[in-house]
Parts: structure tokens; C-alpha cells; sequence
């Protein structure tokens, strides 16, 4: 999924309620769950062929006229294609839904998912659910605390260069009236490997309150979970 795609949804979905969304003073804490999955349910759901109808609402198309925001040699294809089908699912579930977080949930209620245990380890304790996404390029979950504004993809394989300047790309030059401001860049030692996080805020004018999307890549030999999206909504 491209950058323009992704601005559509943004715009689409956000336009006209973001200045509600932002002025809320309910106090919205964001924490970033943890990486770490021990084992896989047996039902898992496709999104290969996706079918909203069918109660799946996750997108995967990127036969866009313009393939991908981050290309490179024919060397690296499976990267690519991994990167943007993180991204288009991340698009088509969290930031779509960000402001409608019960609505998304509806719309997978159906739809196989991880024992509340597991669901629980991905997201730093909280309870909430976890639904299985494998398709072509691998296996993806999405993640929804239940009390909490906020959405998390993973990834159990990821190209961490090229995810890193796929988020960049489009999460630092946001569409127009939002404003990016960068939270977080940071990496550190971890398990051997490296922890990246990237973050970046968007705000409208004459709010108070921001959306928060964030990036964690964990290249250690212990994790399961290579990366994570979030988006959420953060007081000010």
C-alpha cells in the first residue's frame, strides 16, 4: 500500500472527527505491548482474499500504480512484499479504525482468535484480543487492548531497513491539515540484537490531543515477534 493510499484512509476516516476525537479530555494512556508470543492457535484466518462482507475487513492489495514507497534490487522482493503488507494491514485496521475501535472489533467478532492468555502476553498484561493474519509473505497479528485507544500489528518476520523507511516515509510527512512531530528514535542492545522504536505524533490545528503512531523493531535471537505497529490516541 503507497503513501497516497494511505493518506486516503487517513482523510476518509478521520475528517470531520478528529477534532472530537482530539479534544476528549479523557485521560488515554499509550503503552507499547510486548513482543513476545509463545505459541500459535490451530485456526488461522487469510486475508489473501478478503471479503468485508464476510466479516474480514483487512486489506492487502498493493497492485497500486505506485507499488511501494521503499524499493530497491530484485535481491530483496520477499522484504518488500513483507513490508507492505505490514503496512497495508496496519492501514486498513488500526488506522482506519482508530477512532472507531469498537466497530473493528465487530467487524472480527466472528473471526478466529489467540486464547485470552496469549492475547494478554502481546499486550504487556492488559486484557484484550489478538487475531491471527497469515498470509503470503507471513504471519501478522492484530492486537486491541479493551480499555485502551490504541491498535498493534506484529509481524513474525520483517526487512527492519526497509519497515524503518517505509514508516518514515509516510508517518513524517502526513496529509494535509495534520501535523508530524517526532516522539521517539531510538535504538538499543537487546537479546544480542537491536531494539529500534520510531514514533511520530500527528495533530490538527486547535486540538489537544494527538494521534500517536509507533514502530518497534526487535532483530534479538529471543523475540518471536520481529516488529510491532501501534497507533493510538494520546493526551496532550
Amino acid at each position: 500500500m503507497n503513501k497516497k493510499a494511505v493518506s486516503l484512509i487517513l482523510l476518509s476516516t478521520l475528517s470531520g472527527s478528529i477534532t472530537t476525537a482530539c479534544s476528549d479530555n479523557a485521560d488515554v494512556k499509550t503503552q507499547t505491548p510486548q513482543s513476545e508470543l509463545t505459541t500459535e492457535p490451530k485456526p488461522e484466518l487469510k486475508i489473501a482474499a478478503t471479503d468485508s462482507k464476510q466479516g474480514s475487513i483487512i486489506q492487502t492489495d498493493s497492485n497500486a500504480e505506485d507499488k511501494a514507497v521503499v524499493m530497491s534490487s530484485d535481491e530483496n522482493v520477499l522484504g518488500i512484499k513483507q513490508a507492505e503488507t505490514f503496512q497495508a494491514i496496519y492501514a486498513s485496521t488500526c488506522m482506519q479504525y482508530l477512532l472507531k475501535l469498537d466497530e473493528l472489533r465487530g467487524n472480527l467478532k466472528a473471526l478466529p482468535k489467540f486464547p485470552t492468555a496469549q492475547a494478554s502476553q502481546l499486550l504487556a498484561g492488559e486484557t484484550g484480543s489478538a487475531w491471527p493474519v497469515p498470509a503470503d509473505t507471513g504471519s501478522y497479528i492484530l492486537a486491541i487492548p479493551d480499555n485502551k485507544n490504541l491498535c498493534a500489528i506484529y509481524a513474525k518476520e520483517l526487512d527492519a531497513q526497509l519497515a524503518n523507511q517505509q514508516f518514515t516515509e509516510v508517518y513524517s510527512k502526513p496529509p494535509s491539515p495534520f501535523i508530524a512531530t517526532q516522539i521517539d528514535n531510538t535504538t538499543k542492545p537487546v537479546g544480542g540484537g537491536v531494539k529500534t522504536t520510531l514514533s511520530y505524533s500527528w495533530s490538527a490545528p486547535d486540538t489537544q490531543r494527538k494521534m500517536l503512531f509507533m514502530l518497534t523493531i526487535d532483530d534479538s535471537a529471543t523475540t518471536d515477534v520481529k516488529a510491532m505497529y501501534t497507533a493510538s490516541i494520546m493526551s496532550e
